[in-house]
């Protein structure tokens, strides 16, 4: 393999889990190929035009062999006599040779082979990842793999707590892929989602409450098209920046060598295997092409490097350095401003001032501090995004928090408790799910959401259900105009045979929202029961 060049680009899946980087080389159209370890585990996927292609992987269960075993493909009798082989490249080539397979045969359990490598690299919990566009597949090694299958039935399987943290926030917006055609392998309620999608972005915000389904369930929807290759997303912390993407793509390659010493033991028997990889240089790539770290630290006057760090929210504001940036970058940044602004160069700088840039480069210091090694910038970057979390949570769910404010331990415990309580209220344990509801609502008496869903869970219970009604009731009067609230009013004297409360609440509402296909719906679902009483 060639040396590192300025197109490679790697992280760790902590911070880009390996589905999500699927998806971003897929819906960037990138060729290349990718190397993943995981302990002792050592895989390599290749790409062409975004589709993967091939792949390789030193585990003894992913060996060419094993796998036409496990598929009763062919028997080991059938094998005696045959040469040996170096690797699952030679191994294919013989079966078809000697007349033991055909090619479709073998290119079928290839085809197999590569989706287990996938999906054993989906369920990695950690690991490293080095992308380089410069080492491809051979023409002879290309395959036709629906990774987007795989990627459905992962994120299905992800658990809810995991996939909420991987939305930056309910800013965040998502587009229909235009080329996108029926699937079917989406479920009701995913197809029903994809189709609230047009080619025009749109808000999770919005979506949720238009699409009516709880918001873990919602974002695990999201997860599966997104993963599934049929929405784009927006406004997030992709692995691969724009300014990188145009530099692959804006790079003119050429072939190299066919690659003949591999970096690592491809076959899981102790024989070194040939990657089935060739290596390619860039030409002539233009200085405005080659992939530049943003928000470099150039001139910068001392009153602009101490209005900057007064105003950092982030160590990554203080560095004046983006958060994709890496560590050597992040160095970089911190020694040329220690350099430039280190208190000892402005002793005789007025009582004030100096006050100003000893306080600034005591920021600097505690930025660098926690950026610095891997370790610390990713526990930083989990509380960052820990913060952000909360505080877009709290934000949807009514509770108003300041830009820059703290958020007290009773809004935190509110929403901690309201959490658990609605996970559980949407598992049908609602026994369980009133206290958690309950605490929510007592430390955030003026959140008409935690207020609406306590007393729903209490209407399960019949000799809860005066107290059900009286906390959706004010539920709807601290938020009038909230759809989701003043519906599960509706329906709570649906329940409860008041048809004709439920039939003067619904008009009410749709007197405020005269457009809402929901609680139209219900007010013919209430008319014709009515209907069948008469």
């Amino acid at each position: 393999m060639t040396p590192q060049n300025p197109l490679d680009h790697k992280g760790s899946f902590k911070v880009n889990p390996f589905a999500e980087l699927l998806v971003e080389i897929g819906q960037a159209k990138l060729g290349g190929s990718m190397r993943l370890s995981h302990g002792e585990s050592r895989s390599i996927i290749y790409f062409r035009d975004g589709d993967v292609v091939f792949g390789v992987s030193n585990a003894r269960g992913n060996r060419l062999l094993n796998i036409l075993l496990d598929s009763k493909r062919i028997e080991q009798s059938r094998l005696s006599g045959l040469p040996q082989c170096a690797n699952d490249v030679e191994f294919a080539t013989m079966l078809v040779r000697e007349n033991v397979l055909t090619k479709d045969e073998v290119d079928a359990a290839i085809v197999q082979q590569i989706e287990k490598i996938i999906i054993d690299a989906l369920t990695w919990p950690d690991g490293q990842w080095h992308y380089s566009p410069l080492v491809r597949s051979r023409e002879d090694l290309i395959f036709s793999v629906d990774a987007h299958k795989l990627m459905m039935d992962y994120a299905r399987c992800v658990p809810a707590a995991t996939v909420f943290a991987r939305f930056r926030s309910v800013q965040e917006r998502f587009e229909k892929i235009a080329d996108v055609g029926a699937n079917g392998y989406l479920q009701s309620h995913e197809d029903y989602v994809l189709q609230r999608f047009s080619v025009e972005p749109r808000r999770i915000e919005d979506l949720t409450l238009e699409c009516g389904l709880p918001e873990n369930g919602f974002l695990q929807t999201l997860y599966v098209l997104w993963l599934g290759g049929m929405l784009r997303r927006h406004d997030w912390n992709a692995a691969f920046s724009e300014n990188r993407i145009g530099a692959i793509r804006g790079a003119r390659v050429s072939l190299v060598k066919q690659a003949s010493k591999p970096a690592v033991e491809m076959n899981g028997n102790g024989s070194k295997a040939e990657p089935p990889a060739v290596e390619v240089e860039h030409e002539n790539m233009a200085a405005d092409e080659q992939p530049q770290p943003e928000n470099q630290v150039l001139d910068i006057s001392l009153d602009e490097y101490l209005a900057r760090v007064e105003a950092g929210k982030t160590h990554y504001d203080v560095l004046g350095v983006d958060p994709r940036a890496a560590v050597s970058f992040i160095k970089a940044s911190y020694f040329s401003l220690a350099k430039l602004f280190h208190p000892d160069r402005y002793h005789r700088e007025p009582a004030e001032m100096l006050q100003r840039i000893h306080s600034a480069f005591s920021s600097v210091q505690v930025a660098y501090d926690n950026l610095k090694s891997t370790d610390t910038r990713e526990n930083y970057d989990f509380k960052i995004r820990k913060d952000l979390e909360t505080r877009e949570k709290l934000k949807a769910q009514g509770v108003k928090v300041e830009e820059g404010e703290k958020v007290d331990s009773k809004t935190e415990q509110g929403l901690e408790n309201f959490e658990a309580g609605l996970s559980l209220l949407m598992d049908e344990e609602y026994d369980r799910a009133v206290p958690f509801l309950g605490r929510a609502a007592h430390y955030n008496p003026e959140n008409a959401l935690y207020r609406a869903y306590y007393g729903k869970a209490l209407s399960y219970d019949e000799k809860q259900r005066h107290k059900a009604e009286g906390e959706i009731q004010a539920a709807a009067k601290l938020d009038p105009k909230n759809p989701k609230i003043r519906l599960m009013l509706v329906e709570f004297f649906m329940d409860n045979n008041l048809l004709k409360r439920a039939e003067g609440e619904v008009k009410r509402f749709l007197e405020l929202a005269p457009d809402n296909a929901d609680a139209r719906r219900l007010l013919t679902q209430i008319r014709s029961a009515e209907a069948r009483t008469q």
